[in-house]
């Protein structure tokens, strides 16, 4: 017959084990979560960069010539 000890520790490896599990549990959850939202956001974020790269282009192709530069850039040295 076991005694009290044992059976005490037992259920309390037992108890550590379930929490070890819902622990793993919730963390493959949370990585699936961001794995399939970063996909979304990563898509969105570069196709807001390429059109604010392309509408940049535009306005200086459109207006480039009609602004000076600002004054604090270098000037360039003539070779």
């Amino acid at each position: 017959m076991l005694g009290w000890d044992i059976v005490l520790i037992q259920e309390a490896r037992r108890q550590e084990m379930l929490r070890q599990a819902d622990n793993e549990r919730f963390v493959q959850q949370a990585r699936a979560g961001r794995a399939q939202g970063a996909g979304f956001y990563c898509r969105a974020l570069t196709w807001l960069g390429r059109q604010l790269v392309a509408w940049g282009w535009r306005l200086q192709e459109r207006y480039g010539a009609a602004v000076a530069p600002p004054l604090l850039w270098p000037a360039k040295s003539a070779p």
